[in-house]
């Protein structure tokens, strides 16, 4: 797609398919800002009679500057769906975008992979509510509820700081994580972001019984309990994550240590409840959701909580923890993916005998990274992921000479 602010004809930013032809309900959204000075707010009020509160879309008078800021927010937002690489993601279909993956762009991208700042991250919230508000007060489009989870507001403060938090944290470090767990569950999901590189949505994707995807029959989680015993020296085992829980519908074989599938057979066999479902991981809550499949969010909220109470208990006894990594508020989920992606790079330049710094797109150590993580190679945004893994890769070194010397 291409997005232009044309202040010589429109006097506002339009956005084309790459056909030339016009992205419309966009480019009409930009066209009534401009001529209208207006947007529209989705508004909380309290109604005196009853003392209840009712919600109602309003517009409100904005500038020049605003109109401009919110169709280039709009227009990055776009680059972003059209990048995004799913069936189910598209430019022709942004309209209908559930609000998960709105909330995807600003927490999983503009905070975590692209670190920008708070006042960034609130212009780009307001843009979209403003346009997704649009084609609710004039389309009758389902509201999407747009906003900063919970659990990443530290990382976008830390984000406006001029020194940026360090996003690798070390075996020893996630280790300490993990013990500080309150069951089996939510160990198995931190260390399914660690020591598997998953994604906080892809815990939906452990499935007990054998099951079809990607075009043939898949070994389930029960299977791969019988090779456990049936192969006491296995050390490891592979399971096929399917395409239709990936990120970018990127299938990609997992790599299970014997340690973490006999957790995963601990937890199936003395702590999941009774449940349906073929879901490995689901919810033990009081609530109606016990025996569900966890939340795609389930991983970042524990993880929050998990930290918080390491954080105290780390505070509280400073001398037990003398030589370990420093972890900070503003950690979040997918730095264990990170890690992991790190330590895979950083492993494969050694096998290799490379320096992390010669490392382009073009090497087998960024192909095979990328393929073990379920990166895209060919995003227009691979050279800023090759540069963030040379980043971090010279983190860790730093990291390690740190915990020697301490």
């Amino acid at each position: 797609m291409q997005r232009i602010c044309d202040k010589l004809h429109n006097g506002h930013w339009i956005y084309l398919y790459d056909d030339d032809v016009p992205i419309l309900l966009p480019c009409l959204y930009c066209r009534y800002t401009h001529v209208t000075g207006l947007s529209v707010i989705h508004e909380k009020k309290r109604v005196e009679v009853t003392g209840v509160f009712e919600f109602l879309l309003k517009e409100v008078e904005i500038g020049g500057y605003a109109q401009y800021e919110r169709g280039q927010q709009l227009g990055l937002f776009l680059e972003w769906v059209e990048e995004y690489g799913h069936p189910s993601v598209t430019l022709a279909w942004h309209t209908a975008l559930p609000a998960e993956f709105i909330n995807e762009y600003i927490n999983e991208y503009l905070i975590v992979k692209l670190q920008k700042s708070e006042v960034v991250v609130h212009k780009a919230i307001n843009s979209l509510r403003s346009y997704y508000n649009w084609l609710t007060h004039f389309f009758d489009n389902n509201y999407k509820k747009i906003f900063v989870f919970a659990e990443y507001r530290a990382l976008a403060r830390s984000n406006n700081k001029s020194t940026l938090i360090v996003k690798y944290l070390l075996p020893a470090t996630r280790e300490l994580l993990y013990r500080h767990t309150d069951s089996l569950l939510e160990e198995i999901v931190l260390r399914n972001g660690g020591e598997l590189g998953c994604r906080t949505s892809e815990n939906k994707g452990f499935y007990l019984d054998d099951f079809q995807a990607d075009g043939k029959k898949r070994e389930g989680l029960r299977s791969l309990f019988n090779k456990l015993r049936e192969s006491p020296d296995k050390e490891e085992f592979e399971y096929h994550l399917p395409s239709f829980v990936a990120k970018y519908g990127s299938a990609r074989t997992l790599y299970i240590s014997r340690a973490h599938l006999l957790l995963m057979g601990r937890y199936y066999n003395t702590e999941r409840p009774e449940s349906v479902s073929n879901h490995l991981l689901v919810s033990n809550s009081t609530n109606h959701t016990k025996g569900e499949v966890i939340s795609k969010r389930y991983g970042s909220a524990t993880f929050s909580k998990t930290l918080k109470k390491l954080l105290k208990v780390m505070s509280e006894n400073p001398e037990a923890y003398t030589g370990y990594q420093t972890l900070d508020e503003a950690n979040v989920y997918h730095h264990l993916r990170h890690s992991f992606g790190t330590d895979i790079f950083y492993d494969l330049c050694v096998a290799a005998k490379k320096n992390f710094e010669s490392i382009t797109t073009e090497s087998r150590v960024y192909i095979e990274t990328a393929r073990r993580l379920g990166h895209k190679v060919d995003g227009k945004h691979g050279n800023q992921t090759t540069k963030i893994y040379i980043h971090a890769c010279g983190e860790r070194e730093a990291l390690l000479r740190d915990v020697v010397s301490a």
